[in-house]
């Protein structure tokens, strides 16, 4: 294994002068640093990564942590981040959470061992505020998204959830739907109560009752609950149209409506949360109007905002909000009442 002696004996430098051009130093010539750079080529000598961190106080990499990175949600997100490390030189870890808290603790005290430099964190568990609270107090660069702790000072990207709920129902009441229901997921979850808060402002600022049965609630593992759906279906006065709070519920909603006998839109109008690309291979509708996030975009300026800290060129807090835009497609038609809907 050829080593930076070889390279120092090979380019005619000193060994002070090749770590310096392997470390970014502007202490080099143009000249030197040619000279070092083509005995690095001739050797193909890779340089010790793990003792560079230890000189710069810095890998260059950015941990992220997702709760499941094999979602096909995070897709964008993960193109973002992508590009942004390349455009930047900076390298990413991914690192899938799942729901065990162990786990999450067991990649912490990995990540922040040396091995990255600064962390996104991504969701929304009030679970994580212990480990959140750790980093913020250990000084560990971090950036929230999606996960809003207001007694903290910290970086965060939020999203901004109630109005883009707020955007859903009121597109369904621009449609002549009054009786609107709203299929919620886990509510320890800040998304879900914004997006829940969204829906029941925009029902009451147009003087919209709310019925009881109106809420509905999946059950662990984003499961629908199936006899409270249809008992509130079967209902007299049924809603005409539902409003979810992400896509995967959405799916659910339209299945369970198609076995229940009745159509989206047809009878039944259907708004969902996240928009996504592709749907589970057991979803047989048409595909979901829904609100959308701008998820490449955010990934992309979670990694240039961290590399800003990390140069030292952002002494502030970061802190941003982003806007969401209603995506049309085919689960939502015009309600006329005692007529249904025109497709």
């Amino acid at each position: 294994m050829k080593t930076i002696k070889d390279v120092a004996r090979l380019s005619g430098v000193s060994l002070t002068t090749v770590s310096r051009v392997i470390n970014g130093s502007e202490k080099v010539s143009k000249k030197t640093k040619d000279k070092v750079d083509q005995a690095i080529r001739e050797l193909g000598y890779f340089p010790n990564n793990a003792a560079r961190s230890l000189v710069k106080k810095q890998t260059d990499s950015i941990a992220v942590l997702l709760r499941n990175i094999h979602d096909p949600f995070f897709c964008d997100l993960i193109r973002g981040i992508e590009e942004a490390s390349l455009e930047l030189g900076r390298n990413v870890i991914f690192c899938s959470l799942g729901k065990d808290e162990k786990i999450r603790d067991r990649y912490i005290e990995y990540l922040t061992n040396g091995i990255s430099d600064a962390i996104v964190l991504y969701g929304s568990l009030f679970s994580d505020k212990a480990m959140i609270e750790h980093l913020h107090r250990v000084q560990f660069p971090l950036l929230l998204v999606e996960n809003n702790f207001q007694t903290l000072p910290l970086n965060q990207f939020l999203i901004d959830n109630v109005t883009g709920a707020r955007d859903a129902v009121f597109y369904l009441i621009r449609h002549g739907h009054k009786r609107i229901a709203h299929v919620m997921g886990n509510p320890n979850k800040k998304v879900i109560l914004e997006r829940f808060s969204g829906y029941t402002e925009a029902m009451q600022e147009n003087g919209l009752t709310i019925q009881s049965s109106y809420i509905q609630n999946t059950l662990n593992n984003s499961v629908l609950s199936l006899p409270q759906f249809q008992e509130m279906m079967k209902a007299p006065n049924r809603p005409t149209a539902v409003f979810c709070s992400d896509d995967k519920i959405a799916i659910q909603v339209i299945n369970a409506l198609g076995d229940l006998g009745f159509s989206v839109p047809g009878d039944v109008s259907v708004v969902g949360f996240d928009n996504l690309k592709s749907y589970d291979h057991s979803y047989r509708g048409p595909r979901i109007t829904s609100v959308q996030q701008p998820l490449y975009e955010i990934g992309h300026d979670s990694i240039v905002s961290l590399d800003r800290i990390l140069k030292g060129e952002e002494s502030g807090l970061i802190s941003k909000c982003y806007k969401t835009t209603l995506a049309e497609h085919d689960t939502v038609g015009i309600w006329h009442e005692g007529e249904g809907v025109d497709l």
